[in-house]
Order: structure tokens, then C-alpha cells, then sequence
């Protein structure tokens, strides 16, 4: 079932959205005018991979997952999601139809916009264009970075690539270590990766080792430096 909120955009801070802090009084004013609002609940489906959509959505709080499903059905999460951050492509195909799905990491509200709304919008205002751009420019460098590190080393170095990304987005300085603040399992881990839970299993006891990482009741703690020669090294 869909959850929609009747409060308006006006009740959140529209600086926090990554495309919109650099606009124009006037066009932040239509934004919050044509935005609709609605709530997600953890593991609460946004959209499927192929469905046909026909609005632009901005995650406001919370976590999602962006991901993909194989041929033999299996889960690969591509990205994780932070407040501020657009969820879908801005696609000008007549079909717009979705390459990614999309899941509430966590419990999340959403702003979404109808693309013929959010197309005036842009073209009123080139500046909002310009950001878009430059953040799917950020995205596509990201996805390189994923594919180079999915194609090119073993197991264990993906993990340790994985951990430091999530360090570099979600990480809370503890002294020596950085807490990995948001709720990362090991199975979701196998997802990110596109590996067995086991494989992952086994990789996170040879980072324990190296004393890389370490996990108690609070989630995954990691050493940023020292993660990040591990899986640069050959």
C-alpha cells in the first residue's frame, strides 16, 4: 500500500537536496509548491526494475537501496541512498521505463514531482539543469569505480572497497576506528557485492584479522587508511 503525507515541502529543508541548494528564490518557491510527499517503511518497494515512471523522486530522510535483479534472480544492490539525494534518472525516453529498482533501507519520506512539472521547471531555470548534470556526472563516476572494483580483484578487496565507501558516506569518527552509522548486515553486504553470504562470511574474518574492521552491538567499525591501501595494493 502506498503512504502519502499531506504536509508540504515548506515543513523540510529544501537546501538539503543536493540539485536544489544552489537555486533561485523563485524557482525553490515551485519546488516546494509542486512537490508531493510520501512515506516509506523499511523494505517498502518504491519502484521495480523495468516499471514504466512518470515522476522525478527526492529522497528528504532516511536510507534507500538502489538495485538490480540477475537473470537467475538474484539481488544486487548498487547504491545506498542518503537524504538529499536523487533516486531515479531524469530520463527523456518517451518509454521511461526504470533500469534500477528501488527499496526503504530504512524508514524514509519521499518528494516526488511529475516529470512534465519538473521538465518546466528545469527549463525555466538553467541552474537546476546544470546541478542535475553534474550530479548524475558523480554517479556515473561512481558506478566506474564499482565496476573496476567488481571486474578486476578478489573478493576480500571488494570488501574492503565496499567497507570504505560506506565509511566515506556514512562513517562517525570513534578515535582510531570509523562506526559504520547505518544498519549493515552481513547479507546485505553479499548483496552489494554480488556474492554468497558465506564468501562474505569468511572475507570479513580475514579483514578481522588484518584488523581492518571489527563488529560489536553498534554495527561494523573500520580503519579508513588502512582499508583503503588494503584493497589499492596489489
Amino acid at each position: 500500500m502506498e503512504r502519502y503525507y499531506m504536509s508540504k515541502l515548506k515543513d523540510y529543508n529544501i537546501d538539503k537536496v543536493i540539485i536544489f541548494n544552489n537555486l533561485s528564490t523563485k524557482t525553490k518557491n515551485q519546488l516546494k509548491e509542486k512537490a508531493k510527499l510520501k512515506r516509506l517503511q523499511k523494505k517498502e518497494i518504491l519502484f521495480y526494475e523495468k516499471d514504466s515512471l512518470d515522476s522525478v523522486y527526492i529522497l528528504l530522510e532516511g536510507k534507500v537501496s538502489i538495485f538490480k535483479i540477475s537473470e537467475n534472480g538474484e539481488r544486487k544492490v548498487i547504491f545506498i541512498l542518503n537524504s538529499g539525494e536523487v533516486i531515479n534518472d531524469i530520463t527523456f525516453d518517451s518509454s521511461k521505463n526504470s533500469t534500477v529498482g528501488c527499496e526503504a533501507f530504512e524508514n524514509s519520506i519521499v518528494a516526488y514531482y511529475s516529470i512534465e512539472e519538473f521538465l518546466e521547471i528545469m527549463q525555466n531555470d538553467f541552474q537546476l539543469t546544470k546541478d542535475i548534470i553534474s550530479y548524475m556526472e558523480r554517479r556515473i563516476r561512481r558506478l566506474y569505480r564499482q565496476l573496476k572494483n567488481s571486474i578486476s580483484i578478489k573478493v576480500d578487496k571488494k570488501l574492503a572497497a565496499k567497507l570504505y565507501r560506506l565509511s566515506r558516506e556514512f562513517g562517525v569518527c570513534c578515535g582510531e576506528w570509523t562506526l559504520l552509522n547505518v544498519n549493515i548486515t552481513v547479507t546485505y553486504l553479499a548483496d552489494m557485492l554480488g556474492c554468497k553470504r558465506e564468501t562474505v562470511s569468511r572475507m570479513i574474518k580475514v579483514l578481522q584479522k588484518e584488523e581492518l574492521i571489527k563488529i560489536d552491538n553498534k554495527g561494523f567499525y573500520v580503519k579508513e587508511t588502512e582499508l583503503s591501501r588494503y584493497f589499492k595494493n596489489n
